[in-house]
């Protein structure tokens, strides 16, 4: 589509609406009125803050008000693309900002709770340290969850974080039932830019088919990640075992591989 198609009106400069808050509203109305489909990529952050004159964190802050309402979702080097409002049930969406929490809670308006099994100070080693830019044996701070969807035994993920953040997640709602670690550590400014995450279907474990209510060697998703900051430091590193008889895994494909690795 043309530029001139969309986003007509100009940004009011005496307003007292916050310049962030009129590009977003700007951006939902031309949504409305269907200038942009689901699917469809909107204008990019520096074409935006070139048309109207606006600083990229005033920009970005638009984006982000429009994520929160589900109108967009905003996929890191690609750009911000509309969400279908009749497209309930996508699940755990991978290669975006949001976490299982959000995709299934946010989205589907589904009902997940949370048992901390394990949160500790320890070494970490092999994949969990390198991934980290830690050295074998470097304290980390390890979480273990058990997740349940709408009462049913979900996925089993370990996190592996900076150290750092230990008192931020211990003294958050994470450690309650609805708590989001991703909410949290946004809210802590520790916002992901972006992240690599990879999926394999392998059997399960015994160790994790005991937590999951399913036999040995049945089958399960593996999702591994890494994501990082604007600053490209990585400080989540995580591994999920998923049950796909109850999550619905939706990943969202790049025609630049290269797109969503860091640099």
């Amino acid at each position: 589509m043309e530029q001139s198609k969309h986003l007509e009106h100009s940004i009011d400069r005496v307003s007292p609406e916050p310049f962030y808050a009129q590009l977003s509203r700007l951006i939902e109305e031309a949504i409305d009125r269907g200038e942009y489909g689901p699917g469809e990529r909107i204008p990019t952050e520096s074409e935006l803050c070139r048309n109207y004159n606006l600083a990229r964190s005033t920009v970005r802050d638009a984006l982000r008000s429009l994520e929160d309402k589900n109108r967009v979702r905003v996929i890191p080097r690609r750009g911000a693309f509309v969400i279908d409002s009749k497209d309930k049930g996508a699940g755990w969406v991978l290669q975006v900002a949001d976490g299982f929490f959000e995709g299934e809670v946010d989205h589907d308006r589904r009902n997940v709770e949370t048992e901390v099994l394990e949160a500790k100070t320890t070494g970490f080693s092999g994949a969990a340290a390198r991934a980290l830019g830690l050295q074998d044996g470097d304290k980390g701070f390890l979480l273990r969850r058990l997740r349940r969807l709408d009462g049913e035994v979900a996925l089993l993920s370990v996190n592996y974080l900076l150290p750092e953040l230990k008192d931020i997640v211990l003294q958050s709602d994470v450690m309650q039932r609805r708590g989001s670690l991703n909410r949290v550590l946004k809210g802590n400014g520790y916002r992901i830019y972006g992240a690599r995450r990879t999926v394999e279907a392998v059997g399960a474990p015994e160790d994790v088919s005991e937590f999951l209510d399913v036999q040995p060697g049945s089958p399960l998703l593996l999702v591994t990640s890494i994501s990082w900051g604007e600053d490209m430091r990585p400080f989540d590193y995580y591994t999920s075992w998923v049950r796909t008889d109850v999550v619905r895994v939706t990943v969202v494909a790049s025609a630049d591989p290269t797109s969503l690795q860091r640099p």
